[in-house]
């Protein structure tokens, strides 16, 4: 059986049945070597992150887009420290103890190595890296451990799939690197209903699977399913409709008044009234529970919290088909420091303070926001909010 890096959610070939994968730690995955290398295989552990990074830069703009990269995870800075575009052409497999070859164990943890990658893309002066920022967010990123083959022949260490010497087997031997056994930390469960035993629904990298027949969510976990409450916005139209999610987040802001929506409206200098009723409203951040072009990610925050709906929510999915949640609360939380930085009115005065603010979350619930299919096209008309499918679509493979 073959599986993407990203593929959670699967058929099985053989029983037909649908699984989902749940692991302990970071995905750990290996580039296979060509069939016949030659002398002792080794791997070198990289660490990889794919997803968007958002940076709030000194001049007072926003630069952000989705990210693939890779950095070493040793310390052997006579390897290269990155893999370039190679963990997106290699066909990955997921690490096994029956895989033949030497492991070397991470020395270097993800945030040491993101500090490496933001310090080697500085020295070689490519925008946004080599700017400074007073703010940088990693929003939704997976984190995936890659084992790399190197070979060690004729006294030399060498890159087993390009056939490249990259260092003489002494050096090698002086770095000591520790070595150790992979143990796979992958496990397979049902992706059946708790509750009633129905099959469940959800794309394959899907945080949330839905039940069609008891009306239930599940959270998908490590070790199996958990229950999650989820919510729809109620629209009452007989139209093909797609649930689109979101995340209602309470949060407790630090260094800015932030606890109402007349707080919100004085921040973002917005052309309305502040009313007695907005001031004893509580204030939400509306967050997309799905990954999205950086440019629509932070476009639907403004659009979604601006709209700040206080109506009742309906428990009900009925034929609602539910879009992919592929962004944990928490990941979301993440990215709302640069959510307030694109909403100030005065975005000058709001960035130096940036490192002031401080956000936690109090609470957050999934809401499913119905949208009307017209064409190429999702339509919330009460929003009003449209969103080309394309851009869905887009937001999957990040």
């Amino acid at each position: 059986m073959s599986l993407e890096e990203t593929e959670r959610i699967f058929t099985c070939a053989w029983c037909r049945v649908k699984l989902c994968l749940g692991h302990r730690g970071p995905l750990e995955c290996v580039i296979p070597p060509p069939a016949s290398p030659g002398g002792q295989i080794l791997y070198v552990p990289y660490w990889r992150l794919k997803g968007m990074a958002f940076s709030c830069l000194s001049r007072g703009t926003i630069e952000a887009g989705a990210v693939d990269l890779s950095h070493l995870a040793i310390a052997a800075p006579f390897l290269p420290w990155s893999l370039g575009i190679q963990p997106q052409l290699a066909s990955l497999r997921l690490l096994s103890p029956s895989i033949a070859g030497s492991f070397l164990a991470p020395s270097v943890t993800i945030e040491q190595a993101l500090a490496g990658y933001e310090a080697n893309m500085k020295q070689l002066g490519v925008s946004p890296w080599a700017a400074p920022a007073r703010h940088r967010a990693w929003i939704g990123e997976q984190v995936s451990l890659l084992y790399y083959p190197l070979t060690r022949r004729d006294g030399h260490l060498a890159d087993a799939l390009q056939d490249r010497p990259l260092a003489p087997a002494g050096r090698w031997e002086s770095a000591a690197l520790a070595v150790h056994k992979p143990e796979s930390r992958v496990r397979f469960f049902a992706a059946a209903c708790p509750e009633c035993g129905w099959d469940l629904e959800g794309d394959r990298d899907t945080l949330v699977l839905t039940c069609r027949n008891c009306e239930r969510a599940w959270k998908r976990g490590e070790e199996g399913l958990e229950d999650i409450d989820v919510y729809v916005l109620p629209d009452a139209s007989k139209e093909e409709q797609v649930g689109l999610p979101f995340w209602r987040i309470r949060v407790s802001v630090t260094g800015i008044p932030l606890d109402s929506f007349a707080d919100y409206a004085r921040f973002c200098n917005l052309p309305r009234a502040v009313t007695g009723a907005m001031e004893g409203a509580p204030f939400h951040f509306w967050v997309p529970a799905f990954k999205a072009h950086a440019e629509l990610y932070l476009r639907l925050i403004r659009r979604m919290t601006l709209f700040q709906w206080q109506g009742e929510f309906e428990r009900r999915l009925g034929s609602l088909r539910c879009h992919p949640v592929t962004l944990p609360a928490n990941e979301g939380v993440e990215s709302l420091k640069t959510a307030l930085a694109e909403l100030a009115a005065d975005k000058r005065s709001v960035l130096p303070k940036l490192g002031e603010i401080g956000i936690a979350m109090k609470e957050a619930i999934l809401v499913y926001v119905p949208f009307r299919a017209r064409g190429g096209e999702l339509i919330q008309p009460q929003i009003p909010l449209g969103i080309q499918r394309k851009a869905l679509q887009y937001g999957l493979n990040i």
